[in-house]
């Protein structure tokens, strides 16, 4: 009886180490080891990241040993990150959509959760949005971007050509433009795309683009977005209004979105990550979450500098 039961103990064993269940993490006593990895360092995603940490910390009592990195835009350094912070953490948090990929790359069983994502489905992470299939899961920050164009049409009534600035090689940034251009062209209007491929385009490609366009369209895009001072700068010069993207943005230099708090991103992606501790779930069947709190956000001293009264921005 007993050779049995060895027998079955082995093959139980054998049969685990076969096929590997996404793993989940259990409320424990000791501090739960929590990596961060963060693909480059603008408004947006520092805010995602300090609404995830104060939430965690505030939910499981400062219980935690944290591990924070930034790949400071640097895919090389990004990808040898993704390799320490899945291999020291028990729970992982991806903040923008290269360093979720940087990780579902190196890591297939711990839990990994992303934020500041557009396209969870388009950038391979998930096999649906309702049933993510796989040891990921998270928030979506894809914003109205039907929304965002009426924004601006209501800004600048008779524009006619609407550009839009974006790095090409973000998955997230190029969903958002192709959207962008169906909405566009739909009403019968001009969408003018630039891309670049670093920062260091920025300059001449933003000052060609305001010379062609009625006013600038946003989307997400880290490129961007760290270099939204140049970029706002460019087009406060040229008296352009520059309209969408995340509320961090449109506070640091642009003027105005409908936004989600990338802040309550961060608060929002932490509950999923307590949710999945107390009940015990695994990633695969926890739905991807959305925005829940959109609201106008508009920079009144961005207005001021072209010209146009920030009390008449109301979303509709």
């Amino acid at each position: 009886m007993k050779i049995i039961i060895q027998i079955v103990s082995i093959i139980a064993l054998a049969l685990l180490s076969i096929f590997p269940a996404t793993q989940t993490v259990k409320a424990q006593d000791e501090p739960i080891k929590i990596g961060i990895l963060q693909h480059v360092s603008h408004e947006a995603l520092d805010d995602t990241r300090d609404g995830f940490i104060e939430r965690i910390d505030e939910l499981l009592d400062g219980n935690v040993e944290w591990d924070l990195q930034n790949a400071n835009g640097d895919m090389t350094t990004l990808q040898s990150l993704s390799e320490k912070v899945a291999r020291d953490n028990d729970i992982i948090f991806a903040i923008a959509t290269p360093a979720a990929q940087a990780l579902a790359s190196v890591e297939e069983e711990k839990p990994i959760f992303f934020a500041a994502v557009a396209a969870p489905l388009e950038a391979k992470l998930v096999d649906s949005m309702e049933a993510p299939g796989r040891n990921l899961t998270g928030t979506t920050n894809l914003g109205p971007i039907a929304d965002h164009v009426d924004l601006l049409l209501q800004v600048v009534p008779d524009a006619q050509n609407i550009g839009t600035i974006y790095n090409s090689s973000e998955v997230n940034a190029q969903h958002q433009v192709d959207i962008a251009t169906e909405v566009i062209e739909e009403k019968g209007l001009n969408h003018i795309v630039q891309s670049v491929t670093n920062t260091n385009d920025i300059a001449q490609v933003m000052t060609a683009l305001v010379n062609e366009s009625d006013a600038i369209l946003l989307v997400t895009d880290n490129t961007i977005d760290s270099s939204i001072s140049l970029v706002g700068d460019i087009g406060k010069e040229a008296g352009l209004a520059l309209i969408g993207s995340s509320d961090s943005t449109i506070n640091a230099n642009a003027l105005a979105t409908i936004s989600n708090s990338y802040f309550d991103y961060g608060v929002q992606t932490a509950d999923m990550v307590k949710r999945m501790l107390d009940e015990d779930l695994s990633l695969a069947d926890m739905p991807v979450e959305v925005g829940k709190n959109f609201e106008l956000v508009v920079n009144e001293e961005f207005a001021e500098a072209i010209d146009i009264d920030a009390s008449s921005i109301q979303m509709d």
